[in-house]
């Protein structure tokens, strides 16, 4: 799978990332929030102790299908009604989310 993303789609409940080489990933909002770069979330998933806390706080919040900005060609800001918008969404990140590979020691 090439990282370099070509399209994504929004739907109700998740989001599809569309790539260059025509592969396709889906994430739903929930696990894509509990992934959170921003200085605040970042710290609390980077956490063993305190990752499961964020994740069940993500998951009792209502799925919402935010507003995209796309910033430059590597990244994106998501806007939450519910919560953190701060965070700046690189595709790498993403894609890691999609893939199940994010080093949280790091």
């Amino acid at each position: 799978m090439a990282d370099r993303l070509k399209e994504l789609e929004r739907a109700d409940d998740s989001i599809t990332l569309r790539y260059v080489d025509g592969d396709e990933l889906t994430i739903p909002y929930h696990e894509l929030r509990a992934w959170c770069p921003c200085a605040k979330c970042r710290p609390r998933w980077k956490d063993p102790h305190r990752r499961l806390g964020l994740a069940e706080e993500v998951k009792r919040l209502r799925i919402e299908m935010p507003k995209a900005e796309a910033v430059g060609r590597y990244a994106v800001r998501f806007t939450w009604t519910s919560g953190c918008s701060s965070g700046l969404w690189s595709f790498e990140h993403i894609t890691d989310i999609a893939l199940n590979r994010l080093d949280v020691d790091h």
